[in-house]
């Protein structure tokens, strides 16, 4: 017959009853040992150190780009008066260009590539000198050694089309290179002028004013598509 657990169990502690105390102390004493023995080595698997290592990057930065203008942060006026029919200015190629030829100059001072464009606003007096007809003033805005942008009384719409500048009116957005500026580049815009000989009685005292808006914008992430210089460029986006 097998013997259970608990006869197994009392046979075991009537063997250590049985033996003699300084045997049982002996043996206490191992069991202790042994049990801290087992917490030592818990405590020195909870404390021991992993090797590892860091390192820090240089410090990065993120700087923006500027667009910006100088030279024509104060206006450039332009006076020319007593004018009768017939009279130019030095750079018209008719009449008696004996006038003298208004300049406007800017110098592109951002750190970013930039697209560049002028605005031409044409206004008349009370007596209008400028009519946006053939009998009234002719104005030539032009780029210096680059592309036309008002002749006479007319601006290129994007499509090329000749579009009348009317007194009032504004022609906006006309691409000055299809190139982007870089910094230090300089545009100077002439304006010629002519009071042509067919010009009416009714002139007689009248005035006219001309108003030249620089435009600059980023040329990063702003394709020029079909723009042409001399011309409305719409596609791109000015302010």
């Amino acid at each position: 017959m097998i013997p259970s657990v608990m006869d197994d169990k009392r046979s075991k502690m009537k063997s250590i009853s049985g033996m003699s105390p300084r045997v049982r102390k002996m043996l206490l004493g191992l069991g202790i040992t042994a049990a801290l023995a087992g917490i030592g080595a818990v405590v020195v698997g909870t404390t021991s150190a992993l090797y590892s290592a860091t390192q820090t990057s240089a410090t990065n930065t993120f700087n923006s780009g500027t667009v910006t203008v100088g030279l024509g942060s104060t206006s450039t006026t332009c006076a020319i008066t007593n004018m009768v029919p017939g009279d130019s200015s030095t750079g018209y190629g008719a009449g008696s260009q004996a006038l003298t030829q208004c300049n406007y100059k800017v110098k592109y001072t951002g750190s970013a590539t930039a697209w560049l464009a002028v605005d031409v606003a044409v206004n008349a007096g009370s007596t209008p000198l400028y009519t946006a007809t053939a009998d009234g003033l002719q104005m030539l805005v032009k780029t210096a050694g680059g592309v036309t942008l008002v002749n006479n009384t007319t601006y290129k719409n994007p499509a090329g089309t000749d579009t009348t500048l009317s007194s009032g009116s504004v022609a906006s957005n006309l691409l000055i290179s299809g190139s982007p500026a870089v910094t230090d580049d300089v545009f100077q815009f002439n304006i010629d002028y002519l009071l042509p000989l067919l010009a009416s009685n009714a002139t007689q005292g009248g005035s006219a004013s001309i108003t030249l808006t620089f435009r600059a914008v980023q040329s990063g992430n702003q394709p020029i598509l079909a723009c042409v210089a001399g011309r409305q460029c719409n596609t791109i986006t000015w302010s």
